[in-house]
């Protein structure tokens, strides 16, 4: 049985996100205008918006060093897959452990989801939560649930630890070790204008509708404009009809255009994101580092090399033994070839 909101402690990393009526935080990924959240339904744009700036899909705080945490199916005793893709944008481990006490869906037993595309779908008797040292790529993806939808998907690898689960109490332990241990997050200040522009319920240049669509404005300037099949993805095609996110995202691919935004750019969200840009430095996030690489890739006209193969008929006689070392002969191993970094 789910607690209430007011039964648990939340994690420091919670106490700047807004609550609705029934106390519960309004988390990042959840849509909102002025007149409240939409719990129903995860935000694409809102997605977007964490895989570039590598934020916990629950407090909305960058994941640094730490772990990301992910539901899974349960496995019982199959080992964990070291590598997984799921449409759920990840967390940290005291994020995961709060939702699965006070989250309805998460901390009961036979609870369904209500939402338009999920609806009935029922939560299994056990749940397991599988932390990963990385998040490797974010990538569109048809829905499953919908053709003529895309959605992104997060990639990690490497586990490093789990947890399962059937009800809150068998957590409870858990939680008060990670709040008895957790730090505060620093965030400079060009990331805190984000953080809080991304989370409010308005902001003075969204006063209607959802701030979290000016902020992925910001996310497809700096990079997220370059990801494969990006505006294919529900609610981005505003952002392909302008051409001057197009512009923009090739002018912030040199370090010139990011002073100069981070100094006059007019948008409040876009001069921030220009200036977290910069102080990363050479830190940047792993995904958003993928996407602006191929940013400049199709900016330069260059395309990634083929590697050349090596093999039978080509470099090494059919006779001989296969180079990627198996001892077979090259026509029976590999009579196509092989990479040559194999």
């Amino acid at each position: 049985m789910a607690l209430r909101p007011q039964e648990v402690i939340p994690p420091q990393c919670l106490s700047h996100l807004e609550r609705d009526s029934r106390g519960y935080p309004v988390i990042p990924t959840v849509g909102r205008d002025a007149e409240g959240a939409y719990f129903g339904a995860i935000d694409e744009r809102r997605k977007l918006v964490l895989a570039t700036f590598d934020w916990c899909a629950v407090c909305g705080l960058p994941f640094g060093d730490e772990a990301r945490w992910q539901v899974l199916p349960h496995f019982g005793d199959i080992p964990l897959p070291e590598e997984v893709g799921l449409a759920e944008a990840p967390v940290h481990e005291i994020c995961a452990v709060y939702s699965a006490q006070v989250c309805p869906f998460l901390s009961s037993q036979g609870a369904r989801l209500g939402d338009d595309k999920r609806r009935g779908t029922r939560r299994e008797e056990t749940v397991q939560v599988v932390g990963y040292s990385r998040t490797k790529s974010v990538e569109a993806f048809r829905s499953s649930l919908q053709d003529d939808l895309f959605v992104l998907h997060f990639l990690h690898d490497k586990v490093i630890g789990s947890f399962s689960y059937s009800g809150p109490e068998e957590v409870k332990e858990r939680y008060e070790d990670l709040l008895a241990a957790e730090l505060r997050i620093e965030i400079p200040a060009a990331e805190k204008v984000l953080i809080d522009r991304f989370n409010a319920m308005s902001t003075p240049d969204e006063p209607t509708g959802d701030p979290g669509a000016v902020v992925a404005g910001a996310a497809v300037m700096i990079g997220a404009g370059f990801a494969p099949d990006i505006f294919r993805v529900q609610g981005m095609q505003r952002f392909d009809e302008r051409d001057s996110y197009g512009l923009i995202a090739r002018q912030f691919l040199e370090r010139s255009g990011l002073t100069e935004a981070a100094a006059t750019f007019p948008d409040a969200s876009g001069k921030a994101a220009a200036q977290w840009l910069l102080d990363k430095g050479d830190d940047v996030p792993a995904v958003l580092s993928l996407w602006r690489d191929l940013g400049k890739q199709r900016v330069s006209g260059r395309t990634i090399p083929k590697q050349r193969p090596v093999g039978p008929g080509r470099s090494v006689g059919k006779n001989t033994p296969c180079p990627c070392g198996s001892g077979r002969k090259a026509r029976r191993c590999h009579p196509a070839g092989i990479p040559e970094s194999l």
